[in-house]
């Protein structure tokens, strides 16, 4: 997102960063580049805070709604943001450091503010050894990824194609829990402030792309934004809580047969 998949080659995006107003399209030409790339990076620290809604409904409930957090969301966030900040600090790419840096230390915290309540008893299915394991691993290629970058441009060149991959599966994450939103026919499970910030993000990163002829920015993000808006889709077809209306229709039904 943003700076985050701004292309690996420092000389290409060098010449990407040159604004090239003849070659933009008409309608985009009527709002300065800048203001896209400002408000894309304004954007992207928002979708990286988003999560906090829904640790502060944790919190809130002592634990009881941690299985409404996807941890392979907050997982992928802490790698994605991970690897892009090696990338921005090895290449070097500077602008690519300051938003993913604030993604590590918020998922960082999500990571260990969920994990302090599993280990105090609370009832989360999701949050099991094998999620435990895979936390596990993120951290230690976190380091190894950061010795492989010090080694040479090119190898924080193929960090930098690595964080793509994991760029997109992170913004596909949400939807690892498709299959319960349409058993359930409820949205519940899906982060409705990460979904939309995910969108608006990934819209405005896709027109940078666009007025830079940045494939790697627009791919992403485009794939981000096709993803996103899936996700707002299913919750406007299935919005949350319907399943417990369902369910208590259900109940009502027996109890006036049983009567």
């Amino acid at each position: 997102a943003g700076y985050l998949t701004t292309t690996a080659n420092p000389i290409s995006t060098k010449q990407s960063l040159c604004i090239t107003r003849t070659t933009r399209p008409k309608m985009l030409s009527l709002v300065p580049e800048a203001f896209f790339v400002y408000a894309g990076t304004l954007c992207t620290a928002f979708f990286f805070l988003s999560p906090g809604v829904q640790i502060m409904q944790v919190h809130k409930s002592s634990g009881a709604s941690l299985s409404t957090v996807n941890p392979q969301t907050l997982i992928l966030m802490f790698f994605n943001c991970s690897l892009w900040t090696i990338w921005g600090v090895f290449l070097p790419m500077p602008p690519a450091v300051p938003g993913n840096l604030l993604g590590l230390v918020a998922s960082s915290f999500y990571l260990l503010f969920c994990w302090s309540h599993v280990l105090r008893g609370a009832a989360a299915p999701t949050w099991n050894r094998l999620t435990a394991l895979a936390t596990a691993v993120a951290v230690l290629l976190n380091f190894f990824m950061t010795g492989y970058a010090m080694a040479s441009t090119q190898a924080a060149e193929n960090v930098g194609r690595l964080a793509m991959l994991i760029c997109i599966c992170m913004f596909a994450a949400p939807l690892s829990t498709l299959g319960q939103v349409l058993k359930e026919k409820s949205s519940e499970l899906l982060p409705p402030v990460q979904c939309a910030m995910q969108f608006c993000n990934c819209l405005l990163w896709t027109v940078v792309g666009v007025n830079q002829k940045s494939m790697p920015i627009l791919v992403c993000n485009a794939l981000g934004l096709v993803l996103g808006a899936v996700q707002l889709g299913l919750m406007a077809v299935f919005p949350a809580g319907k399943s417990e209306q369902l369910e208590a229709k259900k109940h009502d039904a027996k109890m006036s047969d049983f009567k």
